[in-house]
């Protein structure tokens, strides 16, 4: 978090209604808001301040949301990023998820949903810098008492070796190990590998796909993976629309022949089944 008590978020969107409503709904909420119009003064914004949270609108006049979400990455900065989206785009965001994003909402979805998914996405941030800090205390510490360099390195690119199963169709559940055949979650560091290789998921993605783990072999519909990877309650027409894009983009990580899918199973119209 920055050094004010109050959490600092970014709001673009060339329309002014939605700047408006999203600053007086987050302002209320406790949050230290600035709103831009363009995706070219978003970037200004962050070459002279600092933000913990950015909403985007995915479509703008002149710099489009990924540009300005591309341009903020490239320049270093770890904020939070939620984008804004409308029915009929919610494909085109797929694009933006291997920049990190956290999220991304329906620009008609409920304001308890926006700011539970704001909330939740600062305190993935606050999680991080915690771990952060506390890895650097550690390694303070341990080379004080050792006289020597002490490199600690967080734990985040593999879980810990978990014992194979001996059926492949087997759910070993150690704690906050999940291993289904070659899958293995940790839940604590929310890694996975599949088949000893590390998979490079965003937050969403890894909810998702524990949810399914956890009901591995059994159909979750639309909304039961909304529900339960991103905590709140939806239509079926909306919930098929939002989990799509994550669907496909988690399939390009797991699957050897992602057009041909082995793992996560479609039944059309419904819901997805994974099958391990």
């Amino acid at each position: 978090m920055t050094m004010t008590n109050q959490p600092r978020v970014l709001v673009v969107d060339d329309e002014q209604n939605i700047r408006l409503t999203l600053n007086a709904l987050l302002s209320r909420a406790g949050y230290a808001v600035t709103t831009a119009a363009t995706g070219e003064e978003a970037v200004e914004l962050f070459e002279r301040e600092s933000f913990d949270l950015m909403l985007v609108d995915l479509q703008m006049p002149g710099m489009k949301g990924m540009e300005v979400v591309a341009k903020v990455r490239e320049a270093g900065h770890d904020a939070i990023i939620i984008v804004l989206t409308g029915h009929g785009s919610l494909d085109s965001a797929i694009e933006g998820i291997r920049y990190g994003i956290f999220d991304y909402l329906l620009k008609t979805s409920d304001p308890n949903q926006i700011l539970a998914r704001v909330a939740a996405g600062l305190e993935e941030r606050a999680a991080r810098r915690r771990q952060s800090d506390l890895l650097g205390t550690i390694g303070a510490a341990v080379q004080e008492l050792t006289g020597g360099k002490v490199t600690v390195t967080p734990p985040v690119s593999a879980p810990p070796a978990a014992t194979p199963p001996s059926s492949s169709t087997t759910t070993e559940p150690t704690g906050r190990i999940l291993t289904i055949g070659p899958l293995t979650l940790d839940t604590w560091h929310q890694t996975a590998t599949l088949n000893g290789r590390s998979l490079n998921l965003t937050p969403t993605e890894f909810r998702l796909l524990l949810c399914l783990a956890e009901h591995a072999g059994q159909m979750l519909s639309y909304t039961q993976l909304v529900r339960c990877a991103q905590g709140y309650e939806t239509t079926d027409l909306e919930a098929g629309e939002l989990i799509k894009p994550h669907i496909h983009h988690l399939r390009q990580k797991i699957e050897p022949e992602p057009s041909a899918p082995r793992y996560l199973l479609n039944v059309r119209g419904k819901g997805y089944i994974l099958q391990i």
